[in-house]
C-alpha cells in the first residue's frame, strides 16, 4: 500500500477535541487508526485507510464498515501505537503525525511520550489538545508566536541545550533537572533550538484560536 501523506495516527485514547489535531484527522492523506480508535471515527462519520493492532478493541460495527482495512498485528510485545508507527515507516512514511495519544490511562500516556524518545527512522510529532511534540537531535528552527508557551525536556542529565529566540535562552547549558525545562516562552516569531549530548522533546503549545 502506498501511503500519501501527510500520514497521520490516531491512537486509541481520548478523541481530540482542540481544532489542529482535527485538523490533522481531516486532512490526513493516509489515517491510520490504532485497533479501538476506529471506534471513534466510526460514530463521527470518518474513514480510515488502515485500523492497525490486534484488533481485540474495534467494535462490530466499525469492523464490519472496514473489513477490507483491517490489519491485524497479534502480540502483546509491542503496544498497537508502536505497531502503526513500524508499520508506516517499513512502508516508507518520512513524517507521521499521531493524536489521541494522550490523556487516557497514565501508563499509555508515558509510552506514548517515551516512544517519542525512540528513534524509528522517520520523523514523528505529537499532537495534542494542548500543542505538539517532537523529538529534536540536532538542532530544530521553529515558526513561533510572541508567548507561545515552549518546553524543553531532555532524557537525560547530560543534554545541552543552546537556543536563540525564547524568553529565557540558553548558551550551551545542562538543565537543573529533567523537568526544568516547562513553561519557556517565545520572544518572536521564530525559535532556535539545538540540542547535544542525546535527544530531546519540544513542545510547542497551540496558537489561540
Amino acid at each position: 500500500m502506498a501511503l500519501q501523506p501527510p500520514v497521520v495516527i490516531l491512537a486509541d485514547g481520548p478523541f481530540p477535541t482542540h481544532p489542529e489535531p482535527l485538523r490533522c484527522i481531516r486532512t490526513a492523506g493516509t489515517l491510520i487508526c490504532c485497533d479501538g480508535a476506529a471506534n471513534g471515527l466510526h460514530d463521527r462519520g470518518l474513514t480510515p485507510a488502515i485500523v492497525i493492532g490486534d484488533l481485540d478493541s474495534i467494535s462490530q460495527e466499525a469492523r464490519r464498515a472496514w473489513s477490507d482495512r483491517l490489519v491485524d498485528l497479534p502480540g502483546q510485545a509491542a503496544s498497537d501505537l508502536e505497531k502503526a508507527i513500524r508499520w508506516a515507516a517499513e512502508r516508507g512514511a518520512a513524517e507521521l503525525a499521531i493524536t489521541g495519544a494522550l490523556g487516557g490511562r497514565d501508563d499509555h500516556t508515558l509510552a506514548a511520550l517515551f516512544m517519542l524518545w525512540t528513534d524509528f527512522g522517520v520523523e514523528v510529532e505529537l499532537v495534542t489538545d494542548a500543542g505538539r511534540l517532537v523529538r529534536v537531535d540536532g538542532r530544530t528552527r521553529r515558526e513561533a508566536y510572541p508567548g507561545q508557551t515552549v518546553g524543553l525536556f531532555p532524557l537525560s542529565a547530560e543534554v545541552r541545550f543552546s537556543t536563540r529566540g525564547l524568553v529565557w535562552d540558553l548558551a550551551d547549558e545542562v538543565l537543573p533537572a529533567l523537568h526544568s525545562g516547562a513553561s519557556n516562552r517565545s520572544a518572536g516569531e521564530d525559535i532556535s533550538i539545538g540540542v547535544s549530548g542525546g535527544p530531546a522533546l519540544l513542545f510547542l503549545a497551540h496558537r489561540p484560536e
